[in-house]
């Protein structure tokens, strides 16, 4: 299966998270790994905090 993101990515997170149901707004994160069943991503913020974040809630830092 295809991953639109690989591990250490740097992202933009515009969404809801998994664990807390926290909303992100333009925060950066780092792509930690991606769970092969449910397809979420599994990010730390700049602050060292986790969350699972849906794939669509995410877009590449630089736009690339």
């Amino acid at each position: 299966m295809y991953n639109k993101f690989k591990n250490k990515d740097i992202v933009i997170v515009n969404g809801f998270g998994k664990n807390d149901q926290k909303e992100y707004k333009n925060k950066v994160a780092q792509i930690i790994c991606r769970d092969p069943f449910f397809l979420d991503y599994n990010i730390r913020f700049e602050d060292n905090t986790e969350d699972w974040i849906d794939g669509d809630c995410l877009t590449k830092l630089g736009g690339k």
